[in-house]
């Protein structure tokens, strides 16, 4: 066994730098063949490492890195899959990397984000010291189908451990989780309704999970989020060890909130703007705090912290900045939306949409996104530019909204559309799904030399 630990370590870093030289990632594809020689390899690789596991629909990458600049400020080695590489042949990739040839890591942590589907594989080798679960939303349906099998694959996977887990209390979801599960609980959320929320959107989890009846809400954050109640068997929200007690102002760099921690109550800038991001801080927060780090240490991350690639990334190509933002679902790009609203300057809006299994084939989700609401900030979208293999299809969705279609166009690739865009010299506001993200990150590197994404 030892040799196979050591053969599966070894071709999974040698694997990494062949790719990486050819600038192909490298953050899948070793993971694989590691488990090839190794099947079970990443209960070797991470044996005498900490690990804080980060799941849910949306904000993963964001709630890792507020995670990460906690760590850094208090301290502590650490190691993360930062290339956003969520399945298990991408997380047995970021442990194989970080260890010895022997299976020995060299960090105290991992901060690890997973794909909610392949927590349940994950958590076969992996006790973590916390799970933390974000939100659970409609996201992907050809592979993942409604939102209550979302709640059980996440069961699942938490029911392969005794770690405690941290949950969203404004989620009516995951509070069932404390239903499904026998782990410990922790709860983040926010108590009052969101100032400056300019989407009024469907809610796609109407009724109680318990016994049908439809929701009473007492405040509505966005989408299904806030203060749920069942009137009929009182299943309802419970007030949250970490929380937003006030949301203060919310501008188009970030938010100004009061946040309790276990009842000490502290004024914060969370440093990524959004309603959404106010939720990203509060559940890093949350994970933060179960597995003791101190208060002075999250504030200054929730302050501080830098967003992943393609995550509210802003880049700049010939001085004018570029702002990358990845959307996957109706709440999502929902929350984007929202967020234009803040901009007070004329700007370019590309939207690139794929179709492929990693993206989710059925993109029928546009259809639920609030389009009609750019019709409002109008005046500050100079123009349009679409993109990606389902190009056609955002076009005819922005049509049957009745937006200036004068405004819009489609690009024939990535090239084009950002050369086209960056003449009109103004900022840009780039949304793109997953594989459409990687495919214009990777462009943006050869052409402009930015960043590779992994790094």
């Amino acid at each position: 066994m030892k040799l196979k630990v050591v053969l599966s370590i070894l071709l999974c870093k040698i694997t990494c730098a062949v790719l990486r030289v050819f600038k192909k990632g490298g953050t899948s594809l070793p993971g694989k063949i590691a488990m090839l020689f190794c099947k079970d390899i990443l209960k070797y690789v991470s044996a005498n490492v900490k690990v804080i596991l980060v799941t849910g629909t949306n904000g993963k990458t964001t709630t890792c890195r507020i995670i990460e600049t906690a760590l850094e400020n208090a301290g502590i080695k650490y190691f993360s899959n930062k290339s956003g590489a969520n399945l298990l042949n991408g997380v047995v990739t970021s442990f194989c990397l970080a260890s010895s040839l022997s299976g020995k890591n060299r960090h105290d942590y991992a901060v690890i984000e997973c794909d909610e589907a392949a927590l349940r594989q994950v958590t076969k080798y992996i006790n973590p010291q916390v799970i933390l679960v974000t939100n659970i939303f409609a996201d992907q349906l050809d592979r993942y189908g409604d939102v209550n099998n979302i709640l059980r694959l996440i069961a699942d996977g938490i029911n392969n451990c005794d770690s405690p887990i941290c949950i969203n209390a404004d989620c009516s979801l995951c509070t069932h989780l404390m239903a499904l599960t026998k782990n410990r609980t922790r709860l983040f959320g926010v108590d009052v309704k969101m100032p400056d929320t300019h989407i009024n959107e469907q809610n796609d989890v109407l009724h109680c999970i318990k016994c049908e009846n439809p929701y009473t809400y007492d405040y509505v954050t966005y989408a299904h989020l806030g203060g749920f109640r069942c009137d009929n068997c009182g299943y309802r929200r419970h007030k949250p060890d970490v929380g937003a007690v006030s949301v203060k102002n919310m501008d188009v760099t970030g938010s100004d909130i009061a946040m309790t921690v276990d009842g000490r109550l502290y004024d914060v800038r969370v440093n990524l703007p959004g309603a959404h991001n106010i939720y990203n801080a509060l559940a890093a927060s949350c994970a933060l705090n179960a597995i003791g780090i101190a208060d002075k240490h999250i504030l200054t991350a929730v302050s501080t912290f830098k967003s992943g690639f393609g995550r509210m990334e802003t880049v700049k190509i010939n001085n004018v900045p570029v702002n990358i933002i990845l959307v996957k679902n109706t709440a999502g790009f929902n929350r984007i939306i929202d967020y234009l609203f803040l901009v007070d300057d004329e700007y370019i809006l590309c939207v690139i949409l794929n179709d492929k299994p990693a993206d989710g084939t059925d993109i029928s989700w546009i259809n639920d996104v609030v389009f009609e609401k750019l019709e409002e900030i109008n005046d500050k979208i100079r123009y349009v530019y679409l993109g990606g293999s389902r190009a056609e299809d955002m076009a005819l969705r922005l049509k049957n909204v009745d937006f200036d279609m004068n405004k819009v166009s489609v690009a024939k690739n990535d090239a084009t559309l950002v050369k086209t865009a960056l003449e009109h010299n103004i900022p840009i506001y780039i949304t793109a799904t997953y594989t459409a993200m990687f495919n214009l990150r990777n462009m943006l590197t050869k052409k402009y030399s930015l960043t590779e994404f992994y790094k």
